[in-house]
């Protein structure tokens, strides 16, 4: 990944997921027709110019959240892998042969990846409103609760742990990965001073989301 060319862009994100690997708090995934997030588009080191190129970068994509997956493998009963693709020549070429790909190792569609292996969501734009100017975009949807957890329930299962689980949010928040309830989690979070919010760690996340609530 080129990780210097990042781009913020709009996302529907939000933290839906709740995972009983990070103690049982909530991780991020999509809802569709909602672009209150904030997110990050991260390049490829190389073009995707063939179907080859593109299985390989969706295998590394998965395989980075799954480490055990099997080689072929691009999702499982919790997430998987969908794609985004840009109308045009290249693109159009490629859309069929990512359906057949998706079909073909069995991957079944959750949240915003639908039956064919297509990410259901709108295109993300920058933060001057203009469209991400990629061609492809890709990204690891997982299912999300059946209902959406509210901002205090999300805050008090970081506030209810002790792992160190509460960096996935503070992490995203220096990162500008933001969801339309980071401050009202924050500010549970702040009410009830978990000790970990004093640690050096955190201090550049904690002065983003301090400023934000003093506007």
């Amino acid at each position: 990944m080129d990780i210097g060319s990042s781009i913020p862009v709009t996302a529907p994100i939000y933290y839906g997921r709740k995972s009983s690997s990070r103690g049982n708090t909530y991780t991020m995934t999509f809802r569709p027709n909602d672009p209150s997030g904030r997110a990050v588009l991260v390049p490829c080191q190389r073009e995707i110019e063939t179907i080859d190129d593109l299985k390989a970068e969706i295998a590394a994509l998965w395989k980075a959240e799954a480490p055990n997956a099997g080689p072929n493998a691009i999702g499982s009963g919790w997430g998987c892998v969908g794609a985004l693709l840009r109308s045009g020549e290249a693109s159009d070429k490629l859309a069929p042969a990512w359906r057949d790909h998706f079909l073909e190792v069995g991957a079944k569609g959750l949240s915003v990846v639908n039956a064919d292996g297509e990410l259901d969501i709108v295109w993300p734009e920058t933060n001057d409103s203009t469209p991400a100017d990629m061609d492809i975009i890709l990204a690891t949807a997982t299912k999300p609760e059946a209902t959406p957890p509210r901002a205090d329930v999300v805050a008090d299962a970081w506030l209810g742990q002790n792992g160190g689980y509460e960096r996935y949010f503070l992490e995203n928040v220096r990162h500008g990965i933001r969801t339309a309830q980071d401050l009202e989690i924050w500010r549970q979070m702040e009410v009830e001073e978990p000790g970990w919010l004093k640690a050096e760690g955190y201090r550049e996340a904690v002065e983003i989301l301090r400023g934000e609530t003093e506007k």
